[in-house]
Formats: structure tokens, sequence, C-alpha cells
């Protein structure tokens, strides 16, 4: 068994302990996983509860994954043989009557009913078809939307993909079962869908038919960079995740048909390749995590693109992916080894439900490299990695722009969705045992400008006339003005990338006079058990340096003292100083240098 294989199964197997506190007994027939709203027909329930009995499944937690399973499929509106522990049925049925992201559920009870199909009494396998033929149904009836503006539909058109191999490949010989798998194409085409797909003329399946991509195109879910938005802003974890989806579309195929594979396609990696090599390789830092030059809206550090990862490695056999996902794996168990009960991370946003997604992660990735082995690949080395990404980059339809240096990494971005002006910074070592930087954001404004505290009302930014972003060479210059704090501050900054990090100064003008807490320049370090809850820090008149890899250093005016809080605030705060109205004064000169 290869090392991949047994670091896997050894994080899996040290999570049970968590899986098993989780179990709840309802009765002799029935049982669930607690969760935000344990039972309930809704995401926080029904998910949670899928992923925890495929998991268990997986594990071969026999009675655990039968309950919860035989739960999770009689609470269904297409069997209707109990409810959810909050009166209602969860799932899609029609065009009439659906539930947002019931595929994804449904896919997990899919896999789950696959891992112990053997000993699943034929009345349970009745109500699994059940199921998955009302969702796939569901599927063919509605429209396939498009929309790259704020809100993407990769992501959930990715997950729409997932339900309907399953259910080929669980039934590959229904009677619809043509007609799930040119909806199963359709969806694929418009997860990743690009606007060139429209004159691509390239037959997905000429063993099958003669469909051509631009035949199933319906319109671009992302923009002409390559790039995505949802939840109104960029982040790497929803650029990335379609692959996930496609990925695991293709294992359904492969694992569940078995040697007779009746049903497969090309269209499951459809622009997969592309969006890596555009975007998410050149947002990776060499320990596996993608920067989010926005933040996320989840917990940090998950490492969550690992699946992401094995799909490029194992499928694609790309050696960059395959390097990146080892990586990943040692931070995932690395992170898990600060827990006491086997769960993968401390204080998770969304409790078991992001345990139930991370355990998830990790057994799709199992899988794959069970059926799509790399053993004979050499994954690239970061070094060669660096070199064909070092220098410059920028995003024009996100407005944001990067730099890779073989000392850091850093970019700043202009969230037009979020209205929010962040950077990001990070150092480059061999081991990256220590993830320092974080993308940090207060008020709408973030790591690296910072923002100001008025004594009256609330700190605001908001962009004046459009920025620059100009490359030079291996490196960016950044020039923008921000009407702050209600348009009473005028700041006009600037920000230049350099080999060893970033350069920042500014020029602010008050139009009326005020008191104000000056956090400009805020740096955002993280403090807990995983990144490490000691960092010596050190304040010098001009000079802080913190753990000896990271140096921020600023005229002699700027007096600064650190507090170490979470790791989403930990900031550095500033004396309380007079600002004159309508006074130009050229504020602050700050360089924050990687060691």
């Amino acid at each position: 068994m290869s090392i991949v294989l047994l670091s896997i199964l050894s994080m899996l197997s040290a999570f049970m302990q968590y899986v098993r506190n989780d179990y709840q007994p309802l009765d002799n027939q029935y049982a669930v996983f607690k969760g935000e709203h344990t039972g309930a027909a809704d995401e926080r329930g029904v998910r949670t509860n899928a992923d925890l009995s495929m998991v268990a499944a997986f594990m071969g937690e026999d009675s655990m994954a039968l309950k919860t399973l035989a739960f999770a499929v009689h609470t269904h509106k297409a069997v209707r043989k109990r409810p959810c522990l909050d009166g209602r049925y969860w799932g899609s049925v029609s065009a009439k009557d659906h539930q947002w992201e019931s595929s994804l559920w449904a896919m997990s009870v899919a896999y789950s009913a696959y891992f112990q199909w053997q000993r699943l009494p034929d009345s349970l396998k009745t109500d699994i078809y059940h199921l998955l033929k009302a969702e796939c149904n569901y599927e063919l009836e509605r429209d396939i939307p498009t929309g790259y503006i704020g809100d993407t539909k990769a992501e959930e058109n990715g997950w729409e993909v997932d339900v309907l191999a399953a259910t080929l490949g669980l039934f590959p010989d229904d009677p619809l079962a043509s007609q799930w798998f040119q909806r199963m194409r359709a969806f694929a085409v418009n997860s990743y869908s690009h606007p060139t797909d429209a004159l691509d003329t390239t037959v997905i399946d000429p063993d099958y038919d003669a469909t051509r991509v631009c035949d199933l195109y319906k319109g671009p879910n992302l923009y002409p960079d390559w790039t995505l938005q949802n939840h109104d802003f960029f982040h790497t974890s929803y650029q990335n995740v379609v692959i996930q989806e496609l990925g695991e579309a293709a294992l359904a195929l492969r694992l569940f048909q078995g040697k007779r594979q009746r049903w497969t396609s090309r269209a499951l990696l459809h622009n997969c390749d592309k969006v890596t090599e555009n975007v998410l390789n050149w947002l990776t830092l060499p320990d596996g995590e993608q920067a989010m030059p926005n933040g996320n809206d989840w917990s940090l550090f998950l490492y969550d693109q690992v699946t992401s990862y094995a799909t490029m490695a194992c499928m694609q056999r790309n050696a960059d992916a395959l390097y990146f996902e080892r990586q990943c794996l040692k931070r995932i168990a690395q992170r898990q080894q600060t827990t006491d009960d086997g769960s993968f991370l401390l204080r998770p946003d969304v409790g078991a439900r992001r345990m139930g997604v991370q355990a998830h992660r990790l057994l799709m990735t199992e899988m794959m490299h069970r059926l799509w082995p790399t053993e004979g690949m050499s994954p690239t080395r970061w070094t060669d990695f660096e070199r064909r990404y070092h220098g410059s980059k920028l995003f024009p339809c996100q407005q944001i722009v990067r730099t890779l240096t073989p000392r850091c990494f850093a970019c700043f971005s202009f969230s037009k969705g979020k209205k929010s002006y962040t950077g990001y910074l990070a150092p480059i070592h061999d081991d990256m045992t220590d993830n320092l930087v974080i993308p940090y954001r207060q008020y709408n404004t973030g790591n690296i400008i910072g923002y100001y505290q008025p004594t009256t009302g609330k700190p605001n930014a908001r962009l004046v006339g459009e920025p620059t972003i100009d490359i030079k060479g291996d490196y960016f210059i950044v020039k923008a003005t921000l009407a702050e704090n209600d348009s009473s501050i005028v700041r006009r900054f600037t920000l230049r990338s350099r080999a060893d990090g970033l350069e920042y100064s500014d020029n602010v003008k008050m139009k009326t006079a005020d008191r104000l807490k000056d956090y400009t320049g805020l740096l955002a370090i993280s403090t807990d058990e995983f990144t490490g809850r000691n960092h010596q820090v050190d304040f010098q008149p001009g000079l802080t340096r913190i753990d000896n890899q990271l140096t921020v250093q600023s005229d002699s005016r700027v007096n600064a003292q650190w507090t170490k809080e979470t790791i989403e605030n930990s900031i550095r705060s500033k004396r309380l100083a007079p600002y004159v109205a309508g006074k130009p004064q050229t504020r602050h000169h700050i360089i924050y240098r990687i060691d």
C-alpha cells in the first residue's frame, strides 16, 4: 500500500473517535450524526449526517453506517418513510419541489450506499433507487444556470454532475440512463464554462456521439481571465472546488460500474487544466495552501483543495498537483494532531459539518489513488515550480495582482463585490512549518494598508476613481485613492512589491479635525495551536521583527505595539494621534521585509 493511502487511512482511523462521539442512536432502526441542526432537513442536518455516514461505511463501522444511511434515505421527499427531526423532508423531486444543494448530499448518500451495498436489505436498495432517480429527474426538468458576476454557478453545477454520475454508476441500465448521461455532460461543460467554449468544436466523446463542447455550452461561469466569484468575491477555495466535484463524479462512474464501464465521458474534467494553469498555480504556496487575496468565509488552513490536487494528479497525471497534494496531506495530519479526539481542526466554524466535509475530501482522495495509482510518477520540486511561476501576474477581471520571489509571495486585491482593499504576504522557505501571515480584513480594508478608528462614527473606505496596477518586470506597483470614514479622510497610497516583501507609503488629508486611532499598516499574524501560539516579537524604534522571518520596518514616527489575540484578529495597534483638518501630510512609509 502506498504512503499516500497509509497516511489517509491513518488520519481517518484517528477521526473515527470523533465520529463515534458524534453518533446519536434514535431507535432500533435509525440514528443520526449530530450537528448544528441535528437530524434536520437542511444543510446543517442532512449534509453532516450523509458525509459522516459515508465515512463510517468506508471505515467498516457497519451499525453506525446502516442506521444513519436508513435515516438519510427514509427522510427524503421521494421515500417519506419518516420525517426528519424537524418534521420536514429533504431533497429535490421536481422543478416545483426542489432544495438547494440536495444533489450534493444525495451524492454522499450514494457513496455510503455503495460502500455497504452487499449488506443492505433489498427494500433499502429500492428506496435508494427512488431517492437518486428523483434527484436526477429533477435535473432533467430544470434549466442549467450560468452567470459569473458575483455569484457563479460553477460550484452548484459541479455538484449536479455528482449526483447524475453516482446514479449512473449504481444503476447503469436504467431506462433513463442515457438522458441522465446527456444531462451530466451538459452540467459538466457548464461548470467551468468559459466564453471560448462557445466556439469550441471539440467532439467530447467520439466513441459515443458527435456532441461538441459548443453544443452543450449555455453561457460563462468564468470570467475571461479564468477567475470566478462566489458570495460576491474571489477566493481560491471556490475557484478550485469544481475540480474536486468533477473528479468525484469521474470517480463514481469508475468505482460504481466496476469492470463494465458503460458510461464514461471526457466532459467530466472540462477546463480543469486551464483553470489550474491560468489561475490556481499562480496563487499556490509551497505548503499546498492557495492564497486568498480577499480572505475566506470559513475556517482557515483547511487545505481543502487536497481532492482537487488528487483529481489532477491521479486523473490528469499532473506532477505539480502530486507535489502539492502531498504537502496538503502533511499539513492536514499536523493540524489533526492539535486535537485530542481525532477531529481535523480546533474550533471549526460549523462544527461537525466541517469535520464531515474534511473527512469526505480525504476519503475521496484515498479512493482516487486506489483507482489511479501514482507510484510511477515523480512530483514536481518547488524550485522548478517557482521558476515557472515567478514574477508578477495581474488578474484583470478581479483587480488582483500577485508576485512570487524565492523569498516571498505577495498580492493585493481591489474587490468590487465586497468593496474591500486587502493585501497578503507570506514567507517562502523550505519546510513551510509556519504560515505566519493570513488574509485579514477589519471593516473593509485589511492586511498591509489597515484602517483608521475615529472617536465617533464607524471606519469605512471607498475607492475614488480607478486604481492603477502596473507590472514592472517581476514586480508590481499599485496606486489608489481611498475616501475613508464617511469621506472625512482622503488617503492616496502606493504599494510596491520587492524581492523581499512589500513597501507601502501614503499621503493623508483630513477634511475635518479629529483624533484617530491609527491602524495603518495592519498585519494579521497567525497565533493558534497549529501555526504556533508563541512567536517572538521584538519592537525597536522603526523596526518590528517577528520570529526572525518577517520584519516590519517603518519610519520612527509610527509608534507601534503588538497584541496577539485569535487567529483572525491578531492585530498591530497604534497610539491615538491628532490629525489637522486640511493639511496634507505624508503619514507613513512602511517596509514589510521577509528575512
